[in-house]
């Protein structure tokens, strides 16, 4: 028998482990344009991924093109690196040295030059009509449907002003008239005149300085374009670096150019049919040498379509993106409120029941749905559906909570706001400003809702003392002017307040616009419904009026004057023959029977009512 020291010391046997088999978890796939398949993206170096975009040619100002390419770009970068935590090394070029550029800033010198020798009115004329023959003739020519359109309706604005200064010109006109017309038309043709000065006397353009002011102005506008976007900050390189570039690497390879001018512009522009193909490897190369709301809504539809498929710009696609926009502001503004409502340390921590378990399991399901979507060559269009979709179900959630008179889970809410404002502020760089949850409300980084919600909040429950003493005592003016201050006076503020019965008035900052145009949809809607009131009481009306006076007709007269179609009457009226002067039938005879009863009826009515109305 072992001792009681002996069983101490025996060896404690641990049960029997094995790890969780687990599940697998979704990788990034990209598509490759080589194999043209969705394939597993796996960086050369670890985690760092070199990134090079060709860039603008800056000779004008950006299009709607530009946006879509570029915050493409950067919600791709976002994703990248803030959701998949890639780490990016983004460069794009700008393109400053090019034949458009040349061209452009030549134009826009000689039509300057032009201008300051202030031609004649009639001397406009000549050079527009001039000008107007090549003009017609690349018209004609140009075959691109987007491009024809283009000159298309500059050749009609043209031709508008020109009609007028003809004759003007021809009938003598005051010179006030013909200076203001000759102004009109040199505005509307100056793309054509430039042009045409160009082919004159573009040769003689030579200095430097000309061709790097455009440029350089355009490359500002361009950097306060993307910053009104919300494009990230991205390292630049310009083409005079990739030339520097290009010629070292060259010369090793023992390349030989000839310069075909001084004029380094032209030198490079003769030389560009050379080094045009080299530049995104030129870049990609150096890549390992270097050191290491229209702008929201718009960002909106870009997500909202697939990043490499052709955007429809259509006001349909606009009109998407805001009612997005909409919707998810207003479940923002929904838990801000409920998170603002007074409750005690308990009410920070409710209890779950089944209706809490069912959004929470449907919560982590679309974090799910939305992770695969963006794994899945960064489908940003079923993203958004699928938190879409999450928002519908915990608007549905509070409503029933609100039926129900129950308070909302804070802490549930919460945790499914701050997710989706940071998947639109740190993946897809739709939401700037610092609030921990929903759109940014006030400009130039200011906390406007933490700032001025205190005093609303006093104001609000002023008012709703102020509205329950009114109904109380029947001050109907004091009701009337708390609903002025709701829908006149707050809604110019950027204030939305929102009665609710049984519950403390909801507080809202939205902005002003959106605010109004709610004011004056809601007026439509009452106007409307006012005019279908007025109609249909116009309608009783008629009807009761109808009813009036076939009430006053004797039961003797109703079928007299129905000459057409009887000839004989008995003495109380009833037709006894038909306009031939045949017997009605039995069947007929019936019919108008019941007729004439009924009749027999209203008339009494109508003799009893003026009797009790005497």
């Amino acid at each position: 028998m072992a001792s009681t020291g002996d069983t101490a010391k025996a060896k404690r046997v641990q049960p029997p482990w094995s790890p969780p088999e687990g599940t697998d978890v979704s990788k990034l796939h990209l598509y490759n344009s080589l194999t043209r398949t969705k394939e597993v993206f796996v960086p050369q170096k670890g985690n760092k991924v070199l990134w090079y975009c060709c860039g603008p040619t800056v000779y004008d100002a950006s299009h709607m093109g530009h946006a879509r390419s570029y915050i493409s770009f950067d919600i791709l970068r976002r994703i990248l690196k803030d959701y998949f935590k890639y780490d990016v090394f983004y460069c794009m070029n700008v393109t400053d040295i090019d034949d458009k550029i040349i061209k452009r800033a030549r134009q826009n010198y000689l039509l300057e030059q032009y201008g300051e020798k202030k031609p004649s009115p009639s001397q406009i004329l000549q050079d527009v009509l001039t000008a107007r023959t090549p003009f017609k003739a690349k018209l004609a020519e140009t075959t691109d449907p987007d491009k024809k359109q283009m000159l298309e309706r500059l050749d009609a604005a043209v031709d508008a002003a020109l009609g007028p200064l003809q004759m003007s010109v021809q009938s003598n006109a005051a010179g006030d008239t013909l200076q203001n017309q000759a102004q009109v038309l040199l505005e509307e043709a100056k793309d054509l005149l430039s042009d045409w000065l160009d082919s004159q006397f573009g040769s003689q353009v030579t200095e430097n300085s000309i061709f790097s002011l455009l440029p350089k102005y355009w490359e500002g506008e361009y950097h306060k374009d993307m910053e009104a976007l919300n494009v990230s900050k991205l390292i630049l390189v310009n083409n005079s670096i990739i030339t520097k570039y290009l010629l070292r690497t060259l010369a090793r390879k023992r390349f030989v150019f000839f310069l075909f001018s001084k004029h380094p512009y032209l030198s490079l522009s003769y030389m560009e049919s050379l080094w045009c193909p080299y530049i995104c490897v030129v870049i990609y190369s150096a890549l390992y040498i270097c050191p290491s709301n229209y702008t929201r809504q718009l960002r909106l539809a870009f997500l909202m379509h697939s990043w490499k498929d052709t955007l429809d710009y259509s006001n349909n696609t606009m009109e998407s993106a805001i009612q997005y926009e909409r919707f998810i502001n207003e479940f923002f503004l929904n838990v801000k409120d409920i998170l603002r409502s007074p409750t005690d340390i308990t009410g920070q921590f409710e209890k779950w029941e089944a209706e809490e378990i069912e959004l929470n399991k449907s919560f982590y399901e679309k974090k799910t749905s939305v992770h695969e979507a963006l794994c899945d060559n960064i489908d940003t269009r079923s993203a958004l559906e699928e938190m879409r979709a999450l928002v519908g179900q915990s608007n549905t959630y509070m409503a029933a909570r609100r039926s129900a008179k129950l308070p909302p889970n804070r802490m549930l809410l919460q945790s499914i706001a701050l997710y989706l404002t940071d998947m639109l502020k740190v993946t897809f760089g739709a939401i700037e400003g610092s609030e921990p949850i929903g759109f940014p409300v006030g400009g130039n980084g200011q906390n406007l809702e933490s700032t001025v919600m205190p005093y609303l909040s006093v104001l609000s429950d002023f008012r709703e003392d102020v509205r329950k003493i009114a109904r109380e005592k029947k001050v109907t003016e004091l009701l009337r002017l708390c609903d002025e201050l709701r829908d006149d006076t707050l809604p110019e503020l950027g204030v939305r307040l929102e009665d609710r019965d049984g519950l403390p008035t909801s507080v809202k900052l939205v902005d002003k616009e959106t605010l109004l145009k709610e004011r004056e949809e809601r007026k439509k809607m009452e106007d409307e419904k006012k005019k279908k009131k007025e109609e249909a009481a116009r309608k009783k009306q008629e009807q009761e009026m109808a009813k009036l006076a076939k009430m006053k007709v004797k039961p003797s007269e109703m079928f007299r004057s129905e000459t057409d179609k009887y000839s004989n009457f008995d003495e109380t009226g009833f037709p006894a023959h038909d306009a031939e002067g045949k017997e009605l039938s039995k069947g007929l005879a019936k019919k108008l029977r019941k007729l004439y009863e009924a009749q027999e009826k209203l008339y009494n009515e109508y003799l009893q009512s003026t009797q009790n109305g005497s």
